[in-house]
């Protein structure tokens, strides 16, 4: 009968002035107790002439040669996206298996950055955003029995390659900080890293870490093998000084691949190998060495891959593997998933075997998985059955039936309803869940039951943008998004952004635009009122990262109108411009248009009544006419008015 909650809020916010972005990254927790964790706040400005960006406050050094800490300090570094073809990192595919109903938590050094409920089962995270570029994800289950079982996962950043001439650098400075523990050593410490293009697809790289407990230099190789992908190795050489006068020194080499072979569709998006000597220590190792006891556990060698392959249509298979050995002790961490994954017709289906393995483990975890899915087209639109079984070292085999799908006129509502079977076909647990992704947030909620227990979940994310004009509520935003004012219109949508209308004042936020490139926010015109016409219905822009840009769309409400004009028994000169005249002090926006052969004018945004003005060029004079008018009061069903008027 125990009652037990959690609840997670994570907030990032941030404040625009000029070039200057104000960033801060939050979190509250409710666990038995309360608990609330200010991350990250910073200040930052890109360097337009350098590709740079300048940052001070709290962030974290880049991750392509040195594994990547967090520090409070200062730092400028080249910014990729700011070059035409740049290379986007990546975010870590996290697999695991849940036996109940479990909350997952990732954490990446001691803060937590995702969390979510799971199905018992084969899970797979995809939507991680990782703080740093490098390091390693702690990932908890929490089973609804209250055990606890934890593995890590690999997240490193793949070989930069860089053409001939090209630099690429970063310089941070500051205080040491990580969150996971308050007796670690804080050094002030500064980092710097350089690239450079050399001739013949060669990219030369290195870097220097100094702080009084610690120094550290790197150097390292990139070739561009060209049909055979790119290959990376670097060692480094660190020195540290242990509590009580003592001292270690060592060395760390490391190599890294990856390809994607087109001719056999085979993808390496990630191979690396690491070796270091017993007297190496990592930075961030270094810094948690308190005491003779801590000086065991540092890290000894470390593998990792990421392979896919392609077998024409009949599917792919999926490889991952993690192995981290530890110096002094019979510490190890390991993790494997293989996988194939097939589609035929609308029907997809898939095999997957897992294995993590950690000290923290009373032992390691084995589970096959099956899944097949089958759209219900025909009986229910948009959406499928599903069927998967579970069957894992621990001698419990479990089976899971589900319907999901998506409803509403946009799709924008998902459900999930799963029933949960034992190897005897006995109940064991059930769940179902709603999702609805709205113009202003997304709402979800989920309800869960074992034979231990009852969970009840439920999350709201979404964002809030106080601007010039109000405020208004959005999806979730990243980090460079766009407002859109369409005035006084609501529920016009946006062609850019998923499921995005204007709010009751006509606004909406398109969440997230590509910085430094150029990027298209249209607006979907067959959701414009009647009575309502935009003069360009598609903007254009190149944001800065971190910026709001305002995409103000004018509008002219009023009647849709063809007049028929008539002018001194014929009709005003082909070609002659015509727009509602407009009285004085009046601010409404008009639109114009131009006379036909035969006095045919189109107008949008046309008052119930008023006065047309006609100008045209005669003979080098500007002439002119005016054609009064009342609409009547019938409009029919046709949304353009047709108007006879006589021009005077």
């Amino acid at each position: 009968n125990d009652r037990w909650n959690s609840t997670l809020l994570s907030l990032r916010s941030g404040a625009n002035l000029g070039a200057w972005r104000l960033r801060n990254t939050s979190s509250w927790r409710y666990d038995l107790v309360s608990h609330w964790q200010s991350q990250t706040t910073w200040l930052e400005r890109d360097l337009k002439t350098l590709k740079s960006q300048f940052r001070v406050g709290d962030t974290y050094t880049s991750g392509d040669v040195f594994d990547s800490v967090q520090f409070r300090g200062v730092q400028m570094m080249s910014d990729d996206t700011m070059l035409p073809e740049s290379q986007r990192g990546f975010a870590p595919v996290i697999h695991g298996i849940a036996h109940s109903n479990a909350r997952v938590t990732v954490s990446q050094q001691g803060y937590v950055i995702y969390e979510t409920v799971v199905a018992p089962g084969a899970f797979e995270i995809k939507d991680l955003y990782p703080t740093a570029q490098s390091g390693d994800l702690d990932i908890t289950i929490h089973e609804s029995d209250g055990s606890v079982r934890t593995f890590t996962q690999p997240y490193s950043a793949v070989p930069y390659m860089l053409r001939q001439g090209h630099l690429k650098y970063s310089v941070s400075g500051g205080r040491y900080h990580y969150s996971g523990s308050h007796n670690l050593r804080s050094p002030e410490f500064v980092q710097s890293t350089l690239f450079y293009g050399l001739p013949h697809d060669f990219t030369a790289f290195g870097g220097v870490q100094l702080a009084q407990n610690y120094h550290a230099v790197a150097a390292g190789l990139g070739k561009s093998l060209d049909d055979f992908g790119s290959l990376g190795m670097d060692v480094t050489f660190a020195s540290t000084r242990l509590p009580q006068g003592l001292s270690r020194s060592g060395q760390s080499v490391r190599a890294q691949y990856q390809k994607n072979f087109a001719s056999t569709n085979t993808t390496f998006s990630m191979a690396s190998y690491r070796y270091s000597s017993s007297g190496f220590y990592a930075f961030s190792e270094a810094n948690a060495l308190t005491s003779p006891a801590s000086f065991v556990d540092n890290k000894r060698s470390r593998s990792e891959i990421a392979v896919s392959q392609g077998i024409g249509d009949a599917g792919s298979l999926s490889a991952s593997a993690y192995m981290q050995r530890y110096w002094r002790s019979n510490r190890n961490d390991r993790t494997l998933h293989l996988g194939f994954y097939s589609n035929y017709k609308a029907i997809s289906w898939g095999v997957a075997w897992f294995y993590t393995d950690s000290t923290q483990a009373r032992k390691a975890d084995r589970a096959i998985s099956f899944n097949i899915s089958v759209p219900l087209s025909a009986l229910l639109p948009d959406s499928s059955v599903s069927y998967s079984m579970n069957a894992s070292n621990r001698g419990d085999v479990s089976q899971q039936v589900g319907l999901s799908g998506s409803a509403l006129q946009n799709n924008n509502l998902h459900y999930t309803l799963q029933q949960g079977l034992d190897s005897q076909g006995q109940n064991v647990n059930s769940s179902g869940s709603l999702d609805y992704r709205g113009s202003q947030a997304s709402v979800s909620a989920g309800v869960g039951h074992d034979r231990h227990s009852t969970q009840y979940s439920y999350g709201l994310s979404g964002g809030i943008v106080a601007h010039a004009h109000g405020v208004t509520l959005s999806q979730p935003l990243g980090d460079t998004f766009a407002i859109v004012r369409v005035p006084d219109t609501a529920n016009v949508g946006i062609q850019s952004g998923s499921n995005v209308f204007t709010d009751g004042r006509g606004y909406a936020i398109v969440p997230s635009l590509s910085p430094y490139h150029e990027n298209a926010i249209e607006l979907e015109t067959e959701t414009l009122p009647d009575n309502v016409d935009v003069e360009l219905d598609v903007q254009t822009t190149i944001p800065t990262r971190g910026a709001i840009v305002l995409a103000d769309y004018a509008t002219h409400v009023g009647n849709r109108v063809l007049f028929t004009l008539t002018w001194q028994h014929t009709f005003p000169p082909f070609g002659a411009t015509g727009q509602i005249a407009i009285h004085a002090g009046g601010n409404q926006s008009r639109t114009s248009g131009i006379v036909a052969e035969k006095g045919e004018l189109y107008l949008s945004g046309v008052p119930a009544q008023g006065t047309v003005e006609v100008k045209w060029q005669e003979e080098g004079k500007q002439k002119s006419c005016r054609a009064p008018f009342r609409l009547s009061d019938a409009s029919g069903t046709n949304p353009v008015r047709l108007v006879s008027a006589v021009c005077q």
